[in-house]
């Protein structure tokens, strides 16, 4: 290996409106609020400092960015963007990163034009080699999200003409190893983020860098590494003015690329990715092909594109009927048509409305051969509501009563001893009557009007509000105050890379306030969260003050 390589009980009264207490709904350990002891008490309180690994979609676009047009892998074990900054690196994660690097700098420059490309013209590597040089520069700036150091650069350049010469004298090999090797860096894998103290009095209170802010602008926005416009106003110190910032918010905002960086949160949210690996029982659920989770992916995204970035109102996410399909979808939906392999909008049947009724939803939060309205209606409290429901306690038999063969029982009879059973109980009768109203639709979100047999109830109650259908649950909550509330607190997350802690409340509500007054335009929260003091500073926690 020449490359160099990385070193490195059940629910009894929880917070159910949202109130201070986080959830991490992700499955990432929660983070330690920083005791701010020994700032003034009037400090401002911001969200801890850290290292953030990069995601795997991250990952990727940051690797196409530096290395341009490439078939980048997908490498990494957290999906979330508060598992990535919370989580290490397991030792085959490090190998696989080590692949990686290698087979997409291989691809790259065992072709001529994509290294001429990148590289210009055929270096003649030495450690002193002008040419070496200047490549390596201009990619360790893109790769690392900022310049490289002197000894740095020296190490590199070193790197590539120990290689060359040890592979023959092919310079090109040198330098393919070399750039390997930034790639596996933790200066590229990690986004950077510490800040510095900018009052010796407050050594708590930390603000970023040009070179961090621009990092941390990038991947919110666009989800990917800094492009050379920004890292060039990060250089000449425009960042650290509020006007230059201002002109590169606008700038990320204004292009096309600002779609990925919303859609993210989204993808984050509802783990949509795993829709790209869905497993069904194809015998229980013949409708299931090995394409048609990509496909429910896709229309997931367009729905929340068409909602959150052109209606401009987060609501509509819940009580929309408009879908977006392809053949395979269609006929999951029963809508008629000719599709002929392109993506079609379409309005979903009278049964269907908003983000509960979309198959790529229903799919995600149900079993590989049946239902599980436990699981959806707990991905409705965590993910969308951001209520903490917690586990069961250790030893309780989670196992639904069997039916027998001459009496066949639907899920809402089978959860009924749950909701009887006061160990249960707690937490079943939060999550059960949501998901019991999504029952009409099968693990795959195919429409069914009975369960074995039986007809389906899915009426029930929401926190007092009664509703007939899941369509009527799709309306109370766009009407509810914490889909909102919720939205603003999975930004903040997926922005920091944390759970919330109690100190940082007036961050929230800030964010709440510019959803609230922009009629639940969810990009208003995104651009008053980058305008924000809190965006540009860090707050350290004591025991690593100086």
């Amino acid at each position: 290996m020449f490359a160099a390589t990385l070193g490195l009980a059940c629910y009894s009264g929880a917070n159910l409106g949202g109130g201070e207490s986080g959830d991490d709904s992700t499955g990432a350990q929660g983070s330690t609020a920083a005791d701010t002891g020994d700032a003034p008490a009037d400090a401002p309180v911001y969200a801890p400092t850290g290292l953030r690994l990069l995601t795997p979609t991250q990952y990727r676009n940051s690797v196409v960015d530096v290395l341009g047009d490439v078939a980048a892998p997908t490498v990494g074990q957290w999906r979330s963007s508060i598992a990535a900054a919370q989580g290490g690196v397991a030792a085959a994660t490090v190998e696989d990163y080590e692949e990686a690097a290698m087979t997409v700098t291989a691809g790259v420059f065992s072709d001529p034009d994509a290294r001429a490309a990148l590289a210009g013209g055929t270096p003649a590597v030495s450690p002193d080699d002008p040419c070496a040089t200047q490549v390596l520069t201009a990619l360790g700036r893109r790769a690392w999200r900022r310049p490289l150091s002197a000894d740095e650069l020296a190490r590199y350049t070193g790197l590539a003409a120990d290689i060359s010469a040890l592979l023959g004298g092919d310079p090109w090999l040198g330098l393919q190893h070399a750039v390997a090797g930034l790639l596996q860096s933790p200066n590229f894998l990690y986004r950077v983020e510490l800040g510095s103290p900018v009052d010796p009095k407050e050594p708590l209170q930390l603000r970023l860098d040009g070179y961090e802010l621009a990092s941390r602008l990038s991947y919110l926005v666009w989800n990917t590494t800094p492009d050379d416009a920004l890292l060039a106003a990060a250089g000449a110190g425009e960042l650290d003015d509020d006007a230059g910032l201002e002109a590169q918010i606008d700038r990320l905002f204004a292009s096309p690329r600002a779609r990925d960086g919303v859609i993210q949160l989204f993808v984050d949210m509802f783990d949509l990715d795993a829709l790209l690996s869905l497993q069904k029982d194809p015998q229980l659920l013949p409708a299931f092909t090995p394409t048609i989770g990509p496909a429910m992916r896709e229309e997931l995204v367009r729905v929340i594109a068409d909602t959150v970035l052109e209606r401009r109102d987060y609501r509509r996410l819940f009580d929309t009927r408009g879908g977006f399909v392809d053949a395979e979808l269609a006929a999951l939906y029963g809508i008629e048509g000719a599709f002929d392999g392109t993506v079609t909008p379409v309005e979903l049947p009278a049964t269907r409305g908003g983000l509960l009724t979309l198959a790529g939803f229903l799919a995600i939060n149900a079993g590989e051969a049946s239902t599980s309205p436990t699981k959806r209606g707990l991905a409705v409290r965590r993910a969308l509501m951001c209520q903490t429901i917690p586990p069961p306690p250790p030893g309780v038999d989670a196992t639904l009563p069997e039916p027998g063969p001459d009496q066949p029982m639907t899920k809402r009879q089978q959860l009924d001893a749950h909701i009887k059973d006061p160990v249960c109980a707690g937490c079943h009768q939060f999550t059960d009557p949501i998901g019991l109203a999504l029952e009409h639709f099968d693990a795959l979100g195919v429409y069914r009007a009975t369960d074995k047999g039986l007809p389906i109830d899915p009426s029930g109650e929401l926190d007092g509000e009664a509703f007939a259908d899941a369509v009527e649950l799709g309306g109370l909550l766009a009407d509810s105050p914490a889909i909102g509330d919720c939205a603003v607190r999975n930004l903040y997350r997926y922005a920091t890379g944390h759970i919330e802690q109690p100190e940082e409340q007036a961050a929230l509500a800030a964010l709440r306030d510019a959803l609230v007054t922009n009629r639940y335009d969810l990009t208003a929260a995104f651009d008053a969260l980058v305008r924000s003091e809190g965006f540009r500073h860090a707050t350290r926690s004591p025991e690593d003050a100086p």
